[in-house]
């Protein structure tokens, strides 16, 4: 009798491993959405980890997070993989078009996917790497990114996002009533000479930004001063020609000031790609590892 439980209990453990898999492997629910890839050059495919297929690519997803991966097949060259976050709604699309290059910086992304909404309107959000980007909807400005607009008219638009130094990326995207669309792209560098600012009348130079209700600090750093206790982080080159410091470590934070290529500043805190410094004496703000060089 013992030995026909224990065989029972081994079974039946067997059968929850065998269905626990099953659920990992097919997704986080019951409902299944829909997921296009659209690239150049041809990619592989992976959704955490899991290898499903090659674009262009166009499937039934099961709905839920993922994390995201576009690994090139180019045997000519070696562009740059890129990877990141999606999420797939019950019977939504979820939408990636990648133009993938030699390097990350390079490269351009847009992920579009939709979420129910409590109300009526037809609603848009737009986040950007770099953020701080113009935003523009049927080519009228509506401000920088992060946007979020929760008055667009539903049916057919044109979005586009312009940054210095970055190539402008433009999408036809469908609003639709009850939903928001959620919109992330991915600039890629334009590889064009930064234009030479007009000289003025005035004796010291004017950064030339979107107006904000208060003006932005620039953190500043002398350059004859010895090196700040390591470790400390080295300002890299940018395409604007200054990194933003955040409130806190994420691209949607408040900007707080601004620091120049070449200075050093020592590290108080990492997290998740991003230094926490100090400038201008006592202040503490964030800047991402992107356009950083860690000494330690």
């Amino acid at each position: 009798m013992r030995r026909k439980i224990v065989f029972l209990v081994v079974i039946l453990l067997l059968i929850g491993g065998v269905i626990g898999l099953i659920r990992f492997f097919s997704g986080r629910s019951g409902a299944t959405g829909e997921l296009r890839v659209d690239s150049q050059p041809t990619v592989s495919i992976f959704l955490d980890n899991r290898h499903i297929g090659r674009s262009p690519y166009k499937d039934k997803v099961a709905s839920g997070e993922y994390t995201i991966k576009l690994t090139p097949e180019s045997a000519v060259d070696s562009p740059a993989s890129w990877q990141g976050q999606i999420t797939i709604g019950p019977n939504l699309l979820t939408y990636v078009n990648a133009t993938l290059s030699d390097s990350e910086l390079t490269s351009a992304v847009d992920v579009l996917w939709l979420t129910k909404t409590s109300g009526r309107a037809s609603e848009v959000s737009v986040t950007t790497n770099p953020d701080g980007a113009t935003l523009l909807i049927d080519n009228e400005t509506k401000g920088v990114t992060p946007l979020a607009i929760s008055d667009l008219s539903a049916g057919d638009h044109t979005l586009t996002v312009t940054s210095p130094g970055f190539a402008p990326r433009t999408l036809k995207i469908k609003a639709t009533a009850g939903y928001r669309l959620i919109v992330t792209v991915k600039l890629a560098l334009s590889g064009e000479p930064m234009p030479t600012p007009t000289e003025e009348a005035t004796p010291s130079p004017t950064l030339k930004t979107t107006p904000k209700a208060t003006p932005t600090k620039i953190a500043t750093s002398s350059a004859t001063m010895p090196d700040p206790t390591k470790p400390f982080v080295t300002i890299k080159d940018t395409p604007t020609g200054f990194l933003r410091v955040r409130m806190e470590p994420s691209t949607a934070a408040t900007e707080a000031a601004q620091v120049k290529p070449g200075e050093k500043y020592h590290i108080e805190d990492e997290q998740s790609g991003w230094y926490q410094i100090k400038y201008s004496g006592t202040n503490e703000g964030w800047i991402s590892g992107q356009y950083a060089t860690k000494t330690e």
